[in-house]
């Protein structure tokens, strides 16, 4: 009678250790690596301190690594793109003046005595002035690709419910924050900056974008706050020189914040 040869061993993990390329001999297991392509085992991890690869960043999926603000190279920045597209800047910037005198008008021609109606005024006025800051945005956007828009630009594409809830969001958080004490209001001013960024250039919804305009800030909490301070100190340069410099400060602040959205967040920055 003749015997059967035996087949080869398994190895541990329950594979066959002559096929898998590891020592056929009990007792010995296999300590090659697994043929090339193979899945690995097991949960995957990248670098020390790094999050696991499926797990989203709200709003800045693309930024790889904390980066830095340079404030003085971000107003450089702002003025330099202004000055080389002043025109359209200038007609935008012309339209919020045109919102405001229109209010000074009204409130003077009709003279509005009902709390009710004061409200009402205020919130359509507010409500012009937010799109019109979606609107800057979405030119300074527009800038930093390297593409100079044009005065119909300014108004493309814009989720005008999201913009509109957002700042509506922003505004109540940081003038509650006021009525407690002033600390706790200037600082939701500053994490809520780059709000309407994410909600124009990410089309993100109202929370998330003031989630992600707070973890951005928050990452980089001295830079963000150096340009903030020198963003009010422009714009109360502007409203010193008989308001017809805000003019100019505001779409150089406009442009100086995307600038460091952009940079911030890794995403496209044309030099200017």
């Amino acid at each position: 009678m003749t015997d059967t040869p035996s087949s080869a061993p398994k190895d541990p993990a329950g594979g066959d250790a002559s096929v898998r390329g590891g020592d056929p001999h009990p007792g010995s297991p296999p300590n090659l690596p697994p043929p090339q392509g193979a899945p690995t085992p097991g949960p995957q991890y990248g670098p020390p301190g790094s999050a696991p690869a499926d797990q989203p960043v709200y709003g800045y999926q693309q930024l790889a690594a904390p980066t830095t603000l340079d404030v003085g190279n971000a107003i450089s920045y702002g003025l330099e793109k202004f000055r080389s597209n002043m025109a359209p800047w200038l007609a935008v910037t012309a339209v919020g003046v045109v919102i405001y005198l229109t209010f000074l008008l009204v409130v003077q021609t009709f003279e509005p005595n009902s709390l009710l109606s004061l409200v009402l005024l205020f919130l359509a006025v507010m409500v012009g002035l937010w799109l019109l800051q979606a609107a800057m945005v979405r030119g300074a956007l527009h800038e930093t690709d390297g593409v100079k828009p044009v005065f119909g630009s300014f108004f493309q594409v814009l989720n005008a419910g999201n913009v509109l809830l957002t700042a509506l969001l922003a505004f109540l958080g940081t003038w509650l924050g006021l009525a407690l004490c002033v600390l706790p209001g200037l600082a939701v001013g500053v994490l809520c900056m780059f709000s309407l960024h994410f909600v124009v250039d990410q089309d993100l919804g109202p929370i998330d974008a003031i989630r992600a305009s707070a973890m951005l800030v928050a990452r980089n909490p001295v830079q963000v706050l150096l340009l903030a301070l020198s963003v009010v100190v422009i714009t109360l340069l502007g409203l010193l020189a008989c308001g017809i410099g805000v003019l100019f400060a505001g779409p150089v602040c406009v442009l100086a914040v995307t600038y460091a959205y952009r940079g911030l967040t890794g995403g496209r920055l044309v030099p200017a």
